[in-house]
């Protein structure tokens, strides 16, 4: 007998998109820069990749054995400053003008942002570790259609050294989730001392 049923349909948002330079990552700790803001955010698309390979036994699957592979990012933006440009891909700015050379690397860097699946509530993101590749520039000359051209980014992510970690997450709905207020002071790092620290500061307020 069918039976009636409501989907409640999902609103969703994205704000804040920050980023952050990976300065060290070893089995010892790893460390980051001050985050950074990069305003006009559109979209973000977080897309990881699993490795797997079976192992075939007695005429059937025996086991099978899942590694994370490769997390591609892309980020679609209003703008993108030359300056946020060079920092995010490594190349040289100097005096208001990027220079862009064939040796240049981009830096390992951290990516968190804040989107809303639900009134009221926000789901707050950081990758931890991640390359982001040259961005493709298109130009064409204006008519009377005026047209947007969002520049987008696209990095690969991967796992950090120091723990394996490669994505940190938390909704503000969730009681236990105390660290809404200083999810961009530094790039967030799930701890027992990030906690106490979080609930003093609540309790100083």
């Amino acid at each position: 007998m069918p039976t009636n049923s409501t989907v409640k349909a999902q609103r969703q948002s994205l704000r804040n998109i920050h980023y952050a330079i990976l300065t060290s990552d070893t089995a010892e700790g790893a460390s980051y820069e001050s985050p950074e803001p990069l305003v006009g955010a559109i979209s973000a698309s977080i897309s990881p990749t699993t490795n797997q390979e079976k192992l075939w036994a007695d005429d059937g699957v025996f086991d099978i054995a899942s590694q994370l592979g490769d997390i591609t990012l892309e980020l679609e933006l209003a703008a993108l400053p030359l300056r946020a440009q060079a920092i995010l891909l490594g190349h040289r700015y100097e005096h208001g003008v990027m220079v862009q050379n064939a040796s240049d690397e981009a830096p390992y860097v951290a990516i968190g942002f804040m989107s809303q699946p639900q009134p009221n509530q926000f789901r707050c993101v950081w990758l931890y570790k991640g390359k982001f590749q040259l961005v493709e520039d298109e130009y064409s000359t204006s008519n009377d259609s005026p047209a947007w051209r969002q520049p987008k980014l696209t990095g690969t992510f991967v796992q950090r050294d120091y723990d394996g970690n490669w994505q940190i997450s938390a909704d503000t709905s969730d009681p236990e989730f105390t660290g809404v207020d200083s999810w961009f002071s530094a790039v967030y790092e799930a701890t027992a001392d990030n906690d106490e620290d979080d609930e003093e500061q609540e309790g100083n307020n």
